[in-house]
Order: structure tokens, then C-alpha cells, then sequence
């Protein structure tokens, strides 16, 4: 027979879990499922029986089973059906969601770290350039997986899309005014000059963001951005278009992205440009 401090020794749970899990009516909620081999009023003892079930609610413990779930995930291993794998994969699920979750979470804190260093008046912008940096990191990933590209074609494309992301904060932060032409006008702030002309434009034309205008707006940004990776066919020019492409819209579909795209491009031009890009990457273009 064991003693309790031993059974909580050799488990690892705690004095106040083995209450629980043998009374009724304790501070905890007990459940009283499982009744030791010898119970009194200020004494109990524990059996090879119950030092089994111990051992296998503190594996339930560390697999993240509460304590309310430990009774019906318990008689679930000692049915002969398929309760056990259902079980098993309820709470698979739920700990994949939270771990995304956590790592959500800890992206964001990366994010606001970021801002440490730089002075107080620039540390909003300084928060906004790092998620919209991973945004790009994540979205030239994502797409170079969906097309196959090579790593050499998606390390292009990852930094031209950062010199751009780059390129809208620096006008966000300081004007497009500050930027004259011998800071590189024929680049990533001459396309968006030349963007936020064209967006405005079909926003005041009332364009269909799913339709062939706005596709063809989408093909030419992607087609003009892939000339600056300085490629030397046709070929490859369109392979990396197409890479651009599916990497914007990737970024378009981040949330994250809405508030500096509306704020460089105008009032509306999340929803637009989000629409366009994922409407011309699936392959739309129908209406006006």
C-alpha cells in the first residue's frame, strides 16, 4: 500500500487533483470517480490499482486534459471502440488552435519589441513596418510553395516586396514629398506613385475590383514590379510575376495590412485591392 505524499511523489499530482478525483464536495469541484483502496475519514491508502490510474490521469495532465475531462477520457481508454481516438484527437485539435494561437501572439510581441529602439513619435510606424514585414515574409513563402518557384526566385521576390513594404511605410512616416529623384524615384516609389494614381482612379470610376479593368490594374503592377528584379527573359519575367502577384494578395488578405494600404491609397482601397488580387489570381476578370 502507498500513502498519499508518495502517490503525489511518483505521479506528480498534487495533493488537492487526488482529492478531487476521489471525493466529492472538495474545494476544487472534486469528481469522486475513483474510489481508493482504502478510504476513512483523514485516511486513505493506494494499491497497485490505483497507482496505475494515477499514473495514467498525470499523462492526461500533461497532454492538457482538465480535470473534468479526465473521467470520460479515462473510461474512453478502457472501451473497446473508437471513443479513444476521438477523444484523443478533440484535444489534438485544440492544442494545434491554441499553439497557433501562442505563436500568433508571440508574433506580435515581436512586432511591438521592434519599436523599442526607435523614438517615441516613430514607434507606431515602427510597429506597423514589422507587421508588415511578416506579412511579406509570410506571404512570399506561402505563394512560392503554391507555385513551385525556386528558392533563388522567391529570395528575389521576398526583397523586392520588402523594399516595397519598405517604400509605403517611408511615405506613411515621412511624405511622398521626401523622397526626390535622386533617392531612387525609378523604384519601389515610382511604383507607388504610379499605384496610388491608378487606384484612386478606378475607385472614382466605380471599377468591379473582380473585373477585367481592375485585373488588368493587378497584371501590370505584378508585370512592372517583375522588371526590377532585373531578370533576363520573358520566361522568367512572368514566372516572377505570377509570384508577385500571389504574394500580394496574400499580403492583401492579412487584416494587419488594411490600415497602412488605406492610408497610403486611399479610403476604400483595402477592399478593392484585396478583391482584385484574389479575383486575377483565381483566375477572374468577369464584368465591367
Amino acid at each position: 500500500m502507498w500513502e498519499r505524499s508518495q502517490v503525489e511523489r511518483l505521479t506528480g499530482l498534487s495533493r488537492h487533483m487526488i482529492q478531487d478525483l476521489c471525493y466529492h464536495n472538495t474545494k476544487g469541484g472534486g469528481l469522486g470517480f475513483w474510489e481508493p483502496a482504502v478510504s476513512k475519514p483523514g485516511y486513505s491508502r493506494f494499491d497497485e490499482g490505483d497507482l496505475l490510474m494515477f499514473y495514467l490521469v498525470g499523462q492526461l495532465k500533461r497532454a492538457g486534459f482538465t480535470l473534468r475531462e479526465v473521467e470520460p477520457t479515462v473510461f474512453a481508454i478502457l472501451e473497446n471502440d473508437d471513443s479513444l481516438v476521438r477523444t484523443l484527437q478533440g484535444k489534438a485539435d485544440e492544442l494545434h488552435a491554441r499553439r497557433a494561437e501562442l505563436a500568433d501572439q508571440l508574433s506580435a510581441l515581436e512586432c511591438l519589441k521592434d519599436a523599442v529602439s526607435s523614438k517615441p513619435a516613430d514607434r507606431l510606424y515602427a510597429v506597423m513596418e514589422a507587421v508588415l514585414v511578416q506579412s511579406v515574409d509570410r506571404a512570399v513563402e506561402d505563394a512560392g510553395q503554391g507555385l513551385d518557384a525556386t528558392r533563388e526566385e522567391v529570395d528575389t521576390v521576398h526583397a523586392l516586396l520588402l523594399d516595397v513594404a519598405r517604400g509605403m511605410m517611408g511615405e506613411l512616416r515621412y511624405g511622398a514629398d521626401c523622397f526626390d529623384a535622386a533617392d531612387d524615384m525609378s523604384g519601389a516609389q515610382r511604383c507607388l506613385g504610379e499605384a496610388r494614381a491608378s487606384v484612386a482612379n478606378l475607385l472614382r470610376r466605380g471599377m468591379v475590383p473582380t473585373g477585367p479593368v481592375a485585373c488588368g490594374f493587378v497584371r501590370r503592377v505584378s508585370r512592372k514590379l517583375a522588371r526590377r528584379c532585373a531578370l533576363d527573359t520573358p520566361v522568367e519575367t512572368r514566372a516572377h510575376a505570377d509570384l508577385i502577384m500571389r504574394a500580394l494578395a496574400h499580403v492583401l488578405g492579412d487584416v494587419e495590412s488594411g490600415v497602412p494600404v488605406e492610408l497610403l491609397f486611399g479610403n476604400g482601397s483595402y477592399a478593392f485591392l484585396s478583391q482584385a488580387f484574389r479575383a486575377c489570381t483565381a483566375g477572374a476578370g468577369q464584368g465591367r
